[in-house]
This record gives structure tokens, C-alpha cells and sequence, in this order.
């Protein structure tokens, strides 16, 4: 376990892998709940103006983390495959190869030129003025959502063969975008509820309550995706349920599930008991209070979305549970 978490290519995994999971979080926040909370009045013309700054620098800061690390996590593979350092994978071509021949190195390309569209789109965005705003949420949106659910092409589900493979892939790309709808958009909700609280301008605690409202009702949504995928993989790549105990995948994938119950549960608490006090404060002390309680518990979902990541990028370059059964049996 040790050498596993300090793996270059096991940390290249999990940098690319958050990276993008917030991006394509902080891309559906905006579509699905941002651009109509900011249609409600009154307009809170200061807290937007805030937010949209620092989640437009999240999100530019993350998309570069996420090329850079793609970029790392093909050079690191290249130098794994071809039993080679950092520098001979270069010079004699080596990375080449893996990206032109190879499936992984296809995927990537694909990816890599996503990335470079979504940029674009965003600064398109950026630069429209709002004449074209909206059309280029809804497509960044989409090249969001192709660009973390093609990372699907990394994993075990590219492994298989025929229909196997193509239903075990759509269930990777499935969960991929649930991640980013619910880990990735908490992101981008701590920030809107940190500077409406900050400002505190008229109908702040009930555009905070619309806010948890909408994620909740998404998350909702997410879940019940990232439950039914979760449910197909396993299929795929358990040989049982003894594997969740006999075999070193099927135990980090039993931690997986366990944090992944913990999420659901604080979710759960912030639906059914924050987000009904938010839109009954009465004053700004008592709004303000629950509104800090709700970014403190969405820091603490984030922070075990992020263990999973951490678990997600270990599990892609075990062999699946079902192998390792086989040979144990």
C-alpha cells in the first residue's frame, strides 16, 4: 500500500482524474443551477459577480491541471510500457507510439483535443459579452461531460470485448459524469454559499436555500447513477462477493463503498435538515449560522470524494478482483 501511494503514475491518476471531476462540476453548476438562481430576484449583483470570479479561476486553474496531468499520466505510462526513463521515451519515440498505436493513446487523443475545444468554448464564452452565453454554456457543458466521461477509455472497462465491453464502458462513462455532477458541483456550491454569506445582500439565505435545493435534487439524481453503474462494474470486475474481502482490490473497492455510504448519509442530513432551515431563518444571525454549518459539511463530502478519487486511481492499475479470485482459486 505504501509503494501504491507514492506511484507516480497512481498520483498522475488521481491529479487528472480530480481535476477533471471539478471542472465538469463547476461547468454543470453553472448549467443546472447558477444560470437559474441568477434569473430570481433580487439580482445579489455582488456575491455573483464574486463567485463567477472564483469559479472561473477554479475552473481555468483545474483545466490546466487536468491537461498537465494527462499529459503526465501518457508520458509515465510510456515509460512503465517501455521499461524506459523519463528521457528515452522521448527521443526514441516511445510516447509516440503508445499515443498512435495503441487504444489508451487514441482515447487520449480524443481527450486532449476535448480539452483544447473546451478551453476555446470557454473563452468564447468569456468574451461574447452574453449574446452567445447561453448556447456556449449548454456546449461547454457537453464537451464537459464527453471530456470526463471518455476517461472511461482508461479504465478496466476498455478491456473487455464485444457487447460486454461496450455495456461495461457505458456504465464507466455514467458514473464518470455522476462524479462530476455531484463531487465536482460541490465545489463551486461552497464557494456560492461562502460569498453569499459574505455579503449577505437581500434574499441571500433564500437564494443559498434555492441553491442546496437544486444540488440536492441533482445529487439525487447522481446517486441513483453512481448506484446502478457501481452495481454493473462490480458485475464485471468482482468474481464474488468473497473478493471484497480475499483480495487487495476488493478491499480498497469495500473502502470505496463505505465512504461513498458516508457521503450519502451527510448528503442526506444537509436535504433534510439545513436546507429546510435555510429557508426558514428568520434573521441573518441564524441564516448565517446554517449556511457555515452547510459549507462545513460540504467540505467534509468533498474531502471523502476525494479519498475515493485517491482509491479510484489505485484500483485502475490493479488487476480487477475477478483475476485475482481466479488465481487465488
Amino acid at each position: 500500500m505504501e509503494s501504491m501511494l507514492i506511484d507516480p503514475l497512481i498520483v498522475a491518476r488521481d491529479l487528472h482524474l480530480a481535476s477533471t471531476i471539478i471542472v465538469a462540476g463547476v461547468i454543470f453548476f453553472d448549467l443546472f443551477i447558477a444560470v437559474a438562481l441568477w434569473r430570481t430576484k433580487p439580482p445579489l449583483l455582488a456575491a455573483r459577480a464574486v463567485f463567477q470570479s472564483s469559479s472561473r479561476n477554479v475552473l481555468w486553474v483545474c483545466l490546466a491541471l487536468s491537461i498537465a496531468s494527462a499529459l503526465a499520466w501518457l508520458w509515465l505510462l510510456s515509460m512503465r510500457i517501455g521499461h524506459q526513463d523519463f528521457r528515452d521515451v522521448i527521443s526514441d519515440g516511445t510516447v509516440w507510439r503508445v499515443l498512435s498505436q495503441t487504444q489508451f493513446g487514441f482515447a487520449w487523443q480524443m481527450r486532449l483535443l476535448l480539452g483544447a475545444g473546451l478551453a476555446v468554448c470557454l473563452l468564447l464564452k468569456g468574451t461574447s459579452g452574453g449574446r452567445l452565453a447561453g448556447g456556449l454554456v449548454f456546449l461547454a457543458g457537453l464537451l464537459a461531460a464527453a471530456y470526463l466521461g471518455s476517461l472511461a477509455f482508461a479504465g478496466h472497462g476498455a478491456e473487455g470485448l464485444g457487447i460486454e465491453q461496450h455495456i461495461h464502458l457505458a456504465a464507466d462513462f455514467l458514473h464518470l459524469i455522476a462524479a462530476g455532477l455531484w463531487l465536482g458541483a460541490l465545489v463551486p456550491l461552497v464557494l456560492l454559499l461562502v460569498h453569499l454569506g459574505r455579503f449577505q445582500e437581500d434574499g441571500w439565505a433564500s437564494a443559498a436555500a434555492r441553491a442546496g435545493s437544486r444540488f440536492s435534487t441533482l445529487g439525487i439524481f447522481a446517486v441513483g447513477i453512481l448506484l446502478v453503474s457501481g452495481l454493473v462494474n462490480a458485475a464485471f470486475l468482482l468474481g464474488g462477493m468473497h473478493s471484497l474481502i480475499d483480495t487487495a482490490y476488493g478491499r480498497l473497492l469495500l473502502l470505496k463503498v463505505v465512504l461513498f455510504a458516508a457521503m450519502v448519509c451527510l448528503a442526506g442530513i444537509n436535504r433534510q435538515y439545513l436546507v429546510p432551515r435555510l429557508y426558514g431563518s428568520r434573521g441573518t444571525g441564524g441564516a448565517s449560522a446554517t449556511a457555515r454549518r452547510f459549507v462545513q459539511s460540504a467540505l467534509v463530502e468533498i474531502a471523502m470524494g476525494l479519498a475515493i478519487v485517491c482509491i479510484v486511481g489505485a484500483l485502475g492499475i490493479m488487476a480487477p478482483a475477478n483475476d485475482m479470485a481466479a488465481y487465488l482459486h
